[in-house]
């Protein structure tokens, strides 16, 4: 691929251009890699520079460029190192030596303090919860255990790679990173944060509308629960919510009506229900057989019919046999 200023490149070394031309291809320059990639290729190869002596001008600016080219591939390599300490910083939140734990788990420590700004409501009721829960990240999004994680790891080291990058800033030569590119990246980079907790809201959000109109339903695990055991009845999953009593549990359960919070509930006698969803949401929900209330983790309460109830009991009654 050409870019139509490269023919200017050798007049501008030879500062055959007028002011105006040498300023405008200086600022073209440091926005095109494919000058710059040229412009090394000239500076690097003696043989296609002019006969004549450059004047000292000729030499700063020469002198500038190979400075800013360096001041690139030492802030590359500042963000590449910094997003990788992002990715395992959460492994040394537990760190015992005080030192390590203070810059190495940094990034985490921000990302954890970010996300509870905006996402601290999301977190979960566990009242019915009687046996360890297994790790869903930061525990934002425990209704969606892999955006759980994926946040846990990638906010780490998208900040950690933003102070990196700010940090490669600062340091580099200060005729090449003025004062307006440092604020200028600075800027990109809060655009960057911002952007990425504005795609988690927009996936979570979905998610949440998903559960709630229970729609998607992909698996349903059931327990059966007495006031002190939690035993395992049956799963409905691809390999059998073909068949018709499963498929029948499933779509009564899919259109279960919502309702206004119940007077009574009994939470010592009923089933448990593990819902998981197309894309990856999932929630738990207790479910009252006298009564054929649900009620999900969130608080939300949904109707079952009598039908639906019969069908669970036949299930059960098949797996006492």
């Amino acid at each position: 691929m050409q870019c139509p200023n490269q023919n200017k490149l050798q007049d501008f070394l030879n500062e055959k251009l007028s002011k105006e031309e040498l300023c405008e291809i200086e600022s073209h320059i440091e926005q095109c890699p494919i000058c710059q990639k040229k412009l090394d290729e000239l500076t690097d190869n003696p043989l296609e520079l002019s006969i004549e002596a450059p004047e000292i001008d000729d030499a700063v600016l020469v002198d500038k460029i190979k400075a800013h080219r360096k001041g690139i591939r030492r802030i590359t390599i500042y963000g590449i190192l910094g997003f990788m300490l992002g990715l395992f910083s959460r492994y040394y939140t537990a760190d015992k030596f005080i030192i390590t734990k203070a810059i190495m788990a940094l990034p985490y420590k921000l990302a954890e303090f970010a996300l509870g700004v905006f996402f601290s409501a999301d977190e979960a009721s566990t009242w019915f919860f009687n046996y360890p829960r297994p790790h869903m990240g930061m525990g934002f999004f425990p209704y969606h255990p892999i955006l759980d994680l994926i946040a846990e790891l990638v906010t780490p080291a998208i900040i950690a790679a933003f102070i990196a990058l700010t940090l490669g800033h600062l340091v580099s030569d200060k005729r090449v990173f003025r004062r307006k590119h440092i604020i200028r990246f600075i800027v990109s980079g809060m655009l960057v944060i911002s952007l990425w907790f504005g795609a988690i809201h927009v996936v979570y959000s979905h998610t949440l509308n998903q559960i709630d109109r229970l729609e998607g339903l992909d698996t349903i695990i059931i327990y059966e629960k007495e006031k002190m055991s939690t035993d395992w009845l049956f799963s409905i999953d691809r390999n059998n919510k073909g068949e018709k009593i499963y498929a029948q549990i499933m779509m009564d359960i899919s259109n279960a009506e919502k309702i206004s919070n119940a007077a009574d509930f009994n939470r010592d006698a009923g089933y448990e229900l593990w819902l998981k969803f197309k894309g990856g949401g999932q929630m738990i929900a207790y479910l009252d057989k006298a009564a054929g209330i649900f009620i999900m983790q969130n608080g939300n309460q949904y109707q079952l019919s009598e039908d639906s109830l019969e069908l669970f009991e036949e299930i059960a009654r098949r797996k006492i046999q």
